[in-house]
C-alpha cells in the first residue's frame, strides 16, 4: 500500500518540472536519469520506452527513487522512495499517458518520439514508501 503524497508536494507535479528516476542495474548500481511524471491525485506516475535500461533495471528490481526540485526556489523539493506498484502497457492506457505527459511538458496534446522511442511504451505507477523532502 502506497503512502499518500501531502498536499504540500502537489504543486511540484502540477507543473512541467523534470524528475530524477533512480533504478538499480543488475550489478547494484544506481542509474539515473531525468522524465515527466505525474500525479494522479492517489499515485505518481511515470512513462518509457519498455526497451530502455530503466525498464529493463525495474523488470529485474523494482525498487526505484524519484527526485523533484522546484527549479524556482531549489528549497522545495520531494524524494520518493518506493517500488513499482503497477505496470501499464500501451493496451491500457500508456499511450493516452504519454500524451497526457506530453501536454504537459511541451503544450502538444500527442507525443512526438525521439528516434525509437514512441514505440512500446509503458506507464509505471510508483508505490511510494518513503517521503523525503521540504
Amino acid at each position: 500500500m502506497s503512502i499518500p503524497i501531502p498536499e504540500k508536494f502537489h504543486n511540484l507535479f502540477a507543473r512541467p518540472i523534470l524528475c530524477g528516476l533512480t533504478t538499480v542495474s543488475p550489478k547494484g548500481q544506481p542509474h539515473s536519469v531525468p522524465v515527466w511524471c505525474d500525479f494522479d491525485g492517489e499515485h505518481v506516475r511515470v512513462n518509457m520506452p519498455a526497451a530502455t535500461k530503466k525498464a529493463r533495471n525495474l523488470k529485474l528490481n523494482p525498487k526505484l527513487s524519484l527526485l523533484i526540485i522546484d527549479p524556482e526556489s531549489g528549497r522545495h523539493w520531494i524524494e520518493i522512495q518506493g517500488s513499482i506498484g503497477e505496470v501499464v502497457d500501451e493496451a491500457h492506457g500508456a499511450r493516452e499517458h504519454i500524451n497526457k505527459l506530453s501536454e504537459k511538458y511541451t503544450g502538444n496534446p500527442v507525443y512526438q518520439p525521439f528516434g525509437a522511442s514512441g514505440i512500446n511504451r509503458q506507464m509505471v505507477v510508483i508505490e511510494a514508501v518513503k517521503i523525503n523532502g521540504n
